[in-house]
């Protein structure tokens, strides 16, 4: 049975705390680029988060873990102190035990979460994770996970002109960089994106997968985002995979070609004068 159509829901980029609001403390990198919108606290207690919301329907999850004690036991764990990219989601239209059956040889039963919004309302959502320990948390940023909404997506994911005008013009994702080292972890990796994503659509600097999206683009006539699966290049990749075997970032999003910004033009936008970086974050326009 072919797998439905994925769509890129949200990335999840960590970043340090601010312990006086008990929010991510964004960078001024990303402050200067992006219209941030108010995300809150998870009901768990153990993160909380801003986003960074997209024309394509898809957000930036800038996350922290406001209570540290709680890290080790995480999905997102084990590391408190972590900054960069950490996982990525999918969706699709299918109800979430319906999608689970698809992926049960990686994936693990839906589970129920939910967070409150500044404004006091309730946000609610199933989460499909990677078979594992600690909800598969040795296998995020490798491999996605599922998120099917149980409140309507517009609580969870508000979108409108507002939140989606960004500084640098970005209006989606074009492209995701996952790298796999390793003789066994590289093709098992390769066979549950198959299985999850379908055949890969090029074999170009690494295997090519492309998802939908989850709201069209005006103007914008190629497909959604492509996930880029791919052994170490070079010695900075293999440092990457040195401690876990896989890596997730470099993230491309895309903007619109005009004045001053011509088309093919890819600038990055995670670094700013005194900052290292996050793990890559790119647009390209188009």
């Amino acid at each position: 049975m072919a797998p439905p159509p994925q769509s890129l829901d949200h990335l999840i980029l960590f970043l340090p705390l601010n312990p006086i609001t008990t929010l991510p403390q964004i960078p001024s990198s990303l402050t200067s680029s992006f219209t941030l919108t108010p995300g809150g606290h998870h009901a768990d207690g153990a993160t909380s988060n801003t986003l960074i919301l997209l024309a394509d329907g898809c957000y930036i999850e800038l996350i922290s873990f406001c209570n540290p004690s709680l890290a080790e036991g995480h999905w997102w764990g084990p590391d408190a102190n972590f900054t960069g990219w950490k996982d990525w989601c999918l969706t699709n239209t299918l109800p979430a035990n319906e999608s689970q059956k698809l992926v049960a040889g990686s994936h693990a039963d839906p589970i129920r979460g939910g967070r409150q919004r500044p404004d006091g309302v309730k946000v609610e959502w199933d989460v499909t994770f990677p078979h594992g320990d600690r909800g598969g948390q040795g296998s995020r940023g490798r491999l996605p996970f599922f998120c099917h909404d149980v409140t309507p997506r517009e609580v969870r994911v508000p979108v409108d002109a507002e939140k989606t005008t960004h500084a640098c013009g970005a209006l989606g994702v074009k492209e995701i960089n996952v790298i796999v080292d390793g003789f066994e972890l590289f093709p098992d990796t390769c066979d549950e994106y198959v299985k999850i994503l379908g055949e890969p659509e090029s074999k170009e600097k690494g295997l090519r997968f492309r998802l939908d999206r989850v709201k069209k683009v005006e103007g914008v006539d190629f497909g959604g985002a492509e996930v880029v699966l791919r052994y170490p290049g070079n010695e900075e990749h293999r440092k990457l995979v040195a401690k876990t075997g896989s890596w997730f970032g470099d993230v491309v999003l895309f903007g619109k070609a005009g004045p001053g910004k011509e088309q093919g033009l890819r600038e990055r936008l995670d670094t700013a004068e005194g900052e290292d970086g996050v793990g890559g974050l790119w647009i390209e326009y188009v």
